[in-house]
């Protein structure tokens, strides 16, 4: 398939998070916010989201994430100044 450019505008935590799996995935943001787009206009939706009303609908390598806060971005960056303030 061959990618058409367009301009959209997007939230800059949004656009962030992006850009940070395509840094951690070795990808272009583009390809990124296809992929994410695609998955969320063909997957239905998880029974356990519909269940459970906050809680995450899936589990992540056998834990269950917590919910996200609006305006927080988790990056890798954070996570190490975070370990780095608790000496882990």
């Amino acid at each position: 398939m061959i990618p058409v450019r367009t301009t959209l505008d997007i939230d800059d935590d949004l656009l962030a998070a992006a850009k940070e799996l395509a840094r951690r995935e070795g990808r272009t943001a583009g390809a990124v916010v296809s992929t994410l787009l695609r998955r969320s206009l063909t997957s239905p939706e998880p029974s356990a989201a519909r269940a459970a009303p906050g809680r995450a609908a899936r589990r992540v390598a056998g834990f269950e994430p917590f919910a996200a806060r609006p305006g927080v971005i988790v990056t890798n960056d954070l996570v190490n100044a975070l370990r780095d303030a608790e000496g882990v």
